[in-house]
């Protein structure tokens, strides 16, 4: 009589299988490493927000007021996409304004990406007739072991220390204009005589209000 083997538990399957749990633990970890460092980021321009990934969450990973130099505060809520290559496209945009129809009419919608956005998915996102925003964040060297990223890692050059995280892009639709309008997006070089001024890796967006920096100092 053959033995009955469970083929989960056998050799070559076994592994297959281990494998594949370790890629998915590395993907949760990976993620939420990149919100935690979307909500730093975030944070540091005066966004009082939490992240509140996890199940339940609805599409939502980080939550909270932004208060901006005017005293004006409104609720924002966003969602990340940490992908190595692969920009974000029309249907996830379509899939967050569904997230936008779930929230009151004074909240600012944040998509966060580490590798930017299609031409495709910025048309959707700029027709919306939902406020929205979309960033793109580099997402540098994120330490998976402890669910942070080093907000201070760098490229060492022969010359001058690139950040390998930063804000690379800020776009908005009209609709967010009341949340948003009077924000001026800037590029910050590192060294415009050195360096390509169109790879993306040599420059951050600086986000100006009124002429200064938002807040005074940031990214300096």
């Amino acid at each position: 009589m053959n033995a009955w083997v469970n083929p989960i538990l056998s050799g070559q399957r076994l592994q297959t299988f281990s494998r594949a749990v370790c890629r998915r633990l590395s993907t949760v970890k990976v993620g939420t490493a990149y919100e935690n460092l979307a909500v730093s980021t975030f944070k540091r321009l005066g966004a009082n927000i939490e992240r509140v990934g996890g199940a339940g969450d609805q599409g939502v990973d980080f939550r909270g007021p932004w208060s901006l130099p005017n005293h004006q505060k409104f609720y924002m809520v966003g969602q990340c996409k940490f992908y190595e290559r692969r920009r974000v496209g029309p249907s996830i945009i379509r899939e967050w304004e569904g997230v936008m129809t779930r929230q009151d009419l004074d909240t600012l919608g944040v998509l966060v990406a580490s590798s930017g956005y299609t031409s495709e998915g910025i048309q959707v996102a700029l027709s919306s007739v939902y406020p929205i925003a979309l960033v793109t964040l580099a997402g540098g060297d994120i330490d998976v072991e402890t669910n942070e990223s080093s907000l201070v890692s760098k490229l060492e050059t022969k010359n001058c220390c690139i950040d390998k995280q930063g804000i690379r892009g800020f776009v908005w639709n009209k609709a967010a204009d009341p949340f948003i309008g009077r924000l001026v997006v800037t590029k910050k070089h590192y060294d415009v005589h050195m360096y390509d001024l169109d790879d993306p890796a040599e420059y951050t967006m600086q986000l100006l209000w009124d002429g200064k920096p938002l807040p005074e100092g940031y990214m300096q």
